[in-house]
C-alpha cells in the first residue's frame, strides 16, 4: 500500500537523522509528530521483520531448521555468537523499531481518547516483548523508553516482563471494546481494522505466553485453555502480514537468501519430511542446483509472515488438553495439522489428507508418546519461527542431537544453547547491565530445569 511506503520513508527519515548506536537504550527516533496513522503500518512491518530476520536465523540453527554454511551462520552453527554482530543488530531492530513507536503510538493513543490504536498496539508491543524476553530472559521495559532521562535502564526480570505482556494483552481487549475517538481502517494493514479479529489475536498470544511458562506455573495449560476459547475460531483469522502489494515490498526470507545466503536447511528436518511423507514438504523446501533452502510458501518474494496463526493455535490447544488432562486433544490436532497442510499446499485430496492424519496426528493413548506426536507437528508449523526453538527449550521436544564441535567457553558442554547473549553495546553503555554476559547454557525464569 502506499501509505505504508510513506509511513516507512518517513521514519526512516527520522532515524537516520537521530539514531547513534551507542543511544539503543534511550531509543533517540522520536516521531513525536508523526500521526498514529502512520506509525502503525511502520510497526506492523518492523515486527514481521524482526520475526523473521537474524533472530530466526540464529534460532532455526539452534532447533535445526537449517544449517549454517557461511559466513556468521557457520559460527553460529557451532554455538558461538558475536555480541557485536550477531547480537547488536537484532536487539536494536527491537529497541530502535517496533518495542519505540508502538510504546509512542500508545502514548499518543491515549492522549487522544482513541483506544481502539492504543488495544492494537498493545497487542503489538506484547508480541515483541514476549519475543524479546523469550530471546535474552531479563531486558529493560519498565524504563526503557525515557528517552535522554535514562541512559541505563534497568533490566525487569523475566518473569515480571511475562506478566506485563498479559497485562498488555488484557488491556488490549478492553481498549479494543471501548469507545474510540479514532479507529485504524486501512492502515491496518493486518486485519484492515476488524478489531474483533485484533482482540482474537490478543486472546491467542495470551495462551501462546502462558504456555511458555509450562515448566513454572502448573496451571499454565488451563490458562491457555481459557484464553483459546476467545482466541481464532478459523484459519483465515490468524495474525499475518501479507507482502507483495508493490514491488519494493519484498518477504524477507526472499531478501534474505537473495543477499545472504548463508544457511541451508538442516538435514534432520529434511529427512523428518520425508520420514513422514509429509505433504508440505516441497512448500517448506526449495531445491535448487543441489542446495535445499526454505520454500516458496515462506520465502516467495511476496509470502506472507506468520505471526500467530490459527494451526499454532489449535496445536497448542491439543498440547494444554493433553497436559491438563481434557479430552478433545486429538480433535484440536487434527484440526490444526489439517489446516497447516491446506496452506501451505495450496489443498489436497481428503484422502491423501485422512492418511497423512491417520498416520501422524492421531493419539493412541500413551501419554508421552502423544505428547510426542503433538510436539512434532508443532516443530513442523513454526518453520522458520523463533517459537521452534522455544518449543524445544519449554518442552525438550524434538529430541535433537547438539551440533559437534559446539562446546566453548560461551557454550559450555555443547548442548544445543538455551538462550542468547546480550549485545555488546548494553555491556558497553548501560550501567544497569547485569554484573556479567550470560552464556549459552545459562537459564532463565521459565526454563528452569
Amino acid at each position: 500500500m502506499l501509505l505504508r511506503n510513506i509511513s516507512l520513508f518517513l521514519l526512516a527519515t527520522i532515524i537516520l537523522a537521530a539514531c547513534e548506536l551507542e543511544e539503543t537504550n534511550i531509543n533517540p527516533n522520536d516521531p513525536t509528530d508523526v500521526p498514529v496513522t502512520v506509525l502503525l503500518p511502520t510497526a506492523m512491518e518492523e515486527t514481521a521483520e524482526n520475526l523473521s530476520e537474524e533472530a530466526a536465523v540464529i534460532a532455526g540453527i539452534f532447533s535445526q531448521y537449517f544449517v549454517g554454511v557461511d559466513n556468521r551462520a557457520l559460527t553460529v552453527e557451532s554455538y558461538l555468537l558475536d555480541e557485536a554482530f550477531n547480537m547488536n543488530p537484532i536487539w536494536q531492530d527491537f529497541y530502535n523499531g517496533p518495542l519505540n513507536v508502538l510504546n509512542i503510538i500508545i502514548e499518543k493513543s491515549e492522549a487522544a481518547q482513541a483506544p481502539h490504536y492504543a488495544g492494537v498496539a498493545k497487542v503489538l508491543m506484547a508480541l515483541n516483548l514476549g519475543t524479546a524476553a523469550s530471546l535474552w530472559g531479563d531486558i529493560p521495559y519498565t524504563q526503557a523508553f525515557q528517552g535522554g532521562g535514562d541512559f541505563s535502564p534497568d533490566y525487569d526480570s523475566q518473569e515480571d516482563v511475562y506478566r506485563s505482556v498479559q497485562a498488555l494483552l488484557d488491556e488490549a481487549i478492553q481498549d479494543l471494546q471501548s469507545e474510540s475517538t479514532l479507529s485504524p481502517g486501512d492502515d491496518d494493514v493486518i486485519y484492515q481494522g476488524d478489531l474483533a479479529l485484533w482482540a482474537k489475536a490478543a486472546h491467542a498470544l495470551k495462551a501462546r505466553y502462558y504456555m511458555h511458562t509450562i515448566k513454572r506455573d502448573a496451571e499454565a495449560p488451563a490458562k491457555a485453555l481459557a484464553a483459546m476459547a476467545n482466541a481464532f475460531q478459523a484459519p483465515g483469522e490468524g495474525l499475518v502480514y501479507a507482502y507483495g502489494f508493490t514491488e519494493a515490498e519484498q518477504n524477507p526470507w526472499f531478501i534474505y537468501f537473495k543477499n545472504t545466503p548463508y544457511v541451508e536447511i538442516d538435514a534432520y528436518f529434511s529427512d523428518l519430511l520425508d520420514e513422514l511423507d509429509d505433504p508440505r514438504k516441497d512448500g517448506f523446501i526449495r531445491r535448487s542446483f543441489g542446495l535445499e533452502r526454505v520454500g516458496d510458501f515462506y520465502a516467495a518474494e511476496d509470502a506472507s509472515v506468520p505471526i500467530m496463526t490459527y494451526p499454532e493455535l489449535k496445536i497448542l490447544e491439543a498440547e494444554a488438553r493433553l497436559r491438563a488432562g481434557e479430552g478433545g486433544a486429538e480433535a484440536a490436532l487434527q484440526e490444526g495439522v489439517r489446516a497447516h497442510i491446506q496452506e501451505v499446499t495450496g489443498g489436497i485430496s481428503d484422502t491423501e489428507l485422512d492418511a497423512y492424519l491417520d498416520a501422524h496426528a492421531t493419539l493412541d493413548g500413551d501419554g508421552t508418546a502423544n505428547l510426542r506426536t503433538v510436539l512434532q507437528q508443532l516443530y513442523l508449523v513454526h518453520f522458520t519461527q523463533v517459537e521452534g526453538w522455544t518449543d524445544y527449550r519449554r518442552t525438550g521436544f524434538p529430541e535433537l542431537e547438539p551440533n559437534p564441535d559446539g562446546s566453548n567457553p560461551q557454550n559450555p558442554g555443547g548442548g544445543i544453547p538455551r538462550r542468547f547473549i546480550y549485545p555488546q553495546n548494553e555491556r558497553l553503555f548501560n550501567n544497569s547491565f547485569p554484573a556479567e554476559n550470560p552464556n549459552l547454557q545459562d537459564r532463565f525464569w521459565w526454563d528452569a530445569e
